[in-house]
């Protein structure tokens, strides 16, 4: 390989998008893979669980079509053409990314990357990270499914047991439940998504209960044995397939020299820089906020920063986005997190059943919950769940990364009929103006 100024260790949604970052600044750029380009989000995580959504979508409507006023009868799920779809997607957003680092002139190495070999100036380390493995319940690709086996399975379930109740657990317990799979949740916390705002993991429950979805919160896993799972309750669950989704650990392993955490955590500075003076480490590998857009923004930012600009991340301002079905959304602080800090905040929530686009399109579950601070009006946090939700999320983050206030938001005409007029409702209900709402 010919020397380059930098050399990028994975090609995920860190590594790939640092790469044209650096070569848009003008620097060579050689980029080791030894998987597939784009990572684990574009080959087992955001893009195929999305594809997944997506027909769960299509197949919820076509069971209410009759509402509608559409008769249908005689249709039935091919999974092997959902999952052709899903494959075509990947390959087509793959070579998009290949196509890319050709125009870019970005050299792409197709093998594992060795530090100590490595010829280059700088160095980023977008390793990303893989699914934690339960002690004695290993996955072996059969009965003990990785979010990743989850991806490629041949059939739909006739019942699957989904071991942790987190964003992953929930968005394949809310796919394969419209898919047809009996689904049992098992969570270690006391209430699904417990990072979450409560009233959202209150909602979500409620909504899966009604589906069908048995739920076991506040349980541990004892083992599992033969598709049984024994809780710490001492009662067992069963499933043709057990999902085990209870977190991620990093990808370090033979990246000598580098200062880790006793989890195996990448420790970095401000300016993603490694104890070593010229590697840098972002993404998954690093720890902290494992999305996809935050490990793109960190390679960034570590680019930017070879080059002398420290442009930074306001991590209290990230997005995050749940493809459950209804979907949730949040950004900044929940109401409970803002008086724990001791701020004054007030928090408001508008439903979306009074909104007429919900009406019109049959989506008139959830809601958005805006926090808000008392003595300066600026917001601070919102949290959503309803149709739509990972898109409308985007219209409330800038508006706290520029220090917003729900009065001006309020004061910003929205189309109707649209669903984002929830937005300029919510803003106004916090100071008790909303329109359509007691």
């Amino acid at each position: 390989m010919t020397k380059h100024d930098l050399a990028i260790i994975g090609s995920g949604p860190c590594g790939y998008v640092a790469a044209i970052r650096a070569a848009q600044l003008g620097i060579k750029v050689s980029v080791f893979e030894k998987e597939h380009v784009g990572g684990v989000c574009l080959n087992w995580g955001c893009i195929p669980t999305k594809a997944f959504s997506a027909t769960a979508g299509v197949l919820a409507n076509i069971q209410r079509s009759a509402e509608f006023g559409i008769n249908i009868k005689g249709f039935d799920i091919d999974f092997s053409k959902a999952q052709e779809r899903k494959n075509n997607i990947i390959k087509k957003l793959s070579s998009g990314i290949e196509m890319l680092f050709k125009a870019r002139k970005i050299e792409l190495v197709r093998t594992k990357a060795e530090l100590g070999k490595i010829d280059a100036k700088n160095i980023l380390i977008a390793t990303g990270s893989s699914p934690f493995q339960l002690p004695g319940m290993e996955f072996d690709g059969k009965s003990i499914l990785s979010s990743t086996d989850m991806l490629e399975l041949k059939s739909i379930p006739k019942s699957i047991v989904i071991v942790g109740g987190g964003v992953i657990g929930c968005e394949f317990a809310s796919i394969f439940r419209q898919f047809g799979s009996e689904i049992t949740i098992v969570e270690m916390m006391e209430r699904l998504l417990p990072t979450e705002d409560e009233e959202i993991s209150k909602k979500i429950e409620q909504i899966f209960k009604r589906k069908g979805i048995k739920i076991c919160t506040g349980t541990k896993v004892e083992k599992i044995e033969n598709n049984n799972v024994t809780l710490s309750s001492g009662d067992t669950v069963s499933g043709e397939k057990v999902s085990v989704s209870i977190g991620r650990v990093p990808n370090s392993e033979g990246l000598d020299g580098m200062t880790r955490d006793n989890k195996g955590w990448i420790k970095v500075d401000e300016n993603f820089r490694t104890n070593v003076k010229n590697i840098y480490a972002a993404g998954d590998v690093i720890g902290g906020i494992l999305l996809a857009h935050v490990a793109s923004r960190e390679g960034i930012c570590a680019v930017e920063a070879m080059v002398g600009r420290n442009t930074g991340i306001d991590y209290n301002v990230i997005p995050s986005c749940i493809f459950t079905s209804p979907e949730i959304a949040s950004v900044g602080m929940t109401e409970a997190k803002a008086r724990a800090d001791g701020l004054d905040v007030k928090a408001r929530k508008f439903l979306f059943s009074a909104i007429g686009k919900a009406h019109v399109s049959g989506e008139t579950e959830g809601f958005i919950k805006l926090v808000v601070d008392n003595k300066t009006d600026k917001i601070l946090g919102a949290q959503l769940i309803g149709p739509h939700v990972t898109e409308l999320v985007a219209e409330i983050s800038p508006c706290i990364q520029f220090n917003i206030t729900s009065e001006k938001l309020a004061s910003v005409i929205h189309a109707h009929p649209t669903l984002s007029e929830a937005i300029q409702e919510v803003s106004e209900a916090v100071h008790n103006k909303a329109i359509h709402s007691l």
